[in-house]
């Protein structure tokens, strides 16, 4: 019998005992271990039937309750590759840390490699970094994505992929962003990576990306790292990936999933907030995913952080998929929870006029006769930063030049709009907001 059936078996073994151990968080590792049994039954490639455990071992062995009864059962056999352990000075055994936590830049080339480190309550696909995640929900996870982004030979805002029509039939990282790995991290190994990542990094502040409806866990990482390279954010980029089911037929059952994501997305900015060591942590939302972020501020005041805890430094509220009314409601609630909170709006958004048209009521990233305006928020109207036929895309916050520019202006140096040179005064007394220059 080789070593991997025999660890397979012993871990089924083990199985009442660690869910007994682990509680809420045993169900993923019991469905997976199932997931191997029934691949083994099949006659499955024994190299890959051994990775995918070795996975399995390195993210149990990061469960502490775990940890003990798992080396047990290692002791008596030889322990997979990907598995092998590193001992602190303390004897305490721990596994080997993925060394994707650094950003990295290659010369010749000028491809970037991101590190991006996301929290999600997607239920997890095949090892494959473009099915690692499906779009039905599972249970809160993190881990670190790795996301190369060219800096040569494409524009501000791209979010390339090969194209058929340019006769390209595979990724190019000189060329595309491409999600190139993704590896899970228990909960505890991922904070001691990410507060490693970020005292080492420029400047000790996280950025979190949450991103809207219709969008894959592959497109939500290249965003965030894509997001990363053109603001030029010397941090270190966090994404919040909810279950998104990236289906166009299915917008209400996104619209029910982000409404049962929010716990989990108050506890990953609570963990960004209180656990790695951050100064500040800036948020983006788009669309529909701006519900969860909203929300969980809504209740930011009564959370018990430590006293090192980081501030919310930049709110940025892209094309907020989001009743206005609501959204007034709740921002008056969240007032002065972060140093600065931005809308961008536009009056040429087709999805949120759809959005409209479904429920009835303006949406809070509307402009026009509907542009949200409410004390505590910059309302900026982007409606003048495409004037193409087509029109602006759902997804122009960071698409656009003049709008990655003024988000640069907002987090990197922290200017108000009358001081980001883009930007112009509107409306009047009783309803100002910031419009960009023709």
């Amino acid at each position: 019998m080789s070593d991997t059936l025999r660890l397979l078996l012993a871990l089924l073994e083990l199985g009442p005992r660690l869910r007994d151990l682990l509680g809420d968080k045993w169900p993923p590792y019991g469905e997976e271990l199932l997931e191997l049994a029934s691949r083994a039954s099949r006659g499955e490639d024994p190299d890959k039937l051994r990775q995918a455990l070795d996975l399995l071992v390195v993210r149990l062995l990061a469960e502490p309750p775990a940890i003990e009864l798992v080396e047990r059962v290692m002791a008596d056999m030889a322990a997979p590759a990907a598995a092998r352990e590193t001992v602190t000075r303390r004897g305490r055994v721990t596994p080997t840390v993925p060394d994707i936590v650094q950003p990295s830049t290659d010369e010749a080339t000028g491809v970037v490699t991101i590190p991006v480190f996301y929290g999600t309550d997607r239920a997890r696909g095949d090892d494959t970094p473009a099915n690692y995640f499906r779009g039905e929900r599972g249970a809160l996870s993190f881990g670190v994505a790795e996301v190369s982004v060219p800096t040569r030979g494409r524009d501000l805002g791209e979010l390339t992929s090969p194209s058929w029509w340019r006769l390209e039939f595979s990724a190019n990282p000189e060329k595309h962003v491409i999600l190139k790995s993704v590896g899970a991290l228990g909960r505890d190994v991922f904070v001691t990576s990410l507060k490693d990542s970020l005292a080492a990094a420029d400047v000790h502040d996280a950025l979190i990306f949450v991103h809207g409806y219709n969008v894959t866990f592959v497109d939500a990482a290249r965003r965030a790292a894509q997001l990363a390279v053109d603001l030029k954010f010397a941090g270190r980029t966090l994404l919040y990936s909810w279950a998104s089911a990236a289906d166009t037929k299915k917008y209400t059952v996104d619209e029910s999933t982000i409404d049962w994501s929010r716990d989990h997305f108050e506890a990953f900015l609570q963990l960004a907030l209180g656990e790695i060591g951050a100064g500040k942590v800036h948020i983006i939302a788009h669309s529909m995913g701006n519900r969860a972020v909203i929300n969980t501020l809504e209740r930011v005041t009564s959370w018990q952080l430590p006293a090192v805890a980081a501030k919310l430094g930049q709110i940025i509220f892209a094309a907020p998929d989001i009743d206005r009314d609501r959204f007034i409601q709740l921002a008056a609630k969240f007032k002065g929870c972060a140093a600065r909170v931005t809308l961008y709006a536009s009056s040429r958004d087709v999805a949120l006029l759809a959005s409209k048209f479904v429920h009835g009521y303006p949406r809070a990233g509307e402009a026009g006769d509907a542009l949200t305006i409410v004390d505590g928020v910059d309302t900026i109207d982007a409606s003048l930063v495409d004037t193409s036929l087509v029109g602006l895309h759902h997804s122009y916050f960071g698409e656009k030049r003049s709008i990655l520019n003024d988000m640069f202006n907002l987090i990197a140096q922290q200017l108000a709009p009358d001081q980001r040179f883009d930007l112009q005064a509107a409306g009047d007394a009783l309803r100002k907001y910031w419009s960009y220059r023709a």
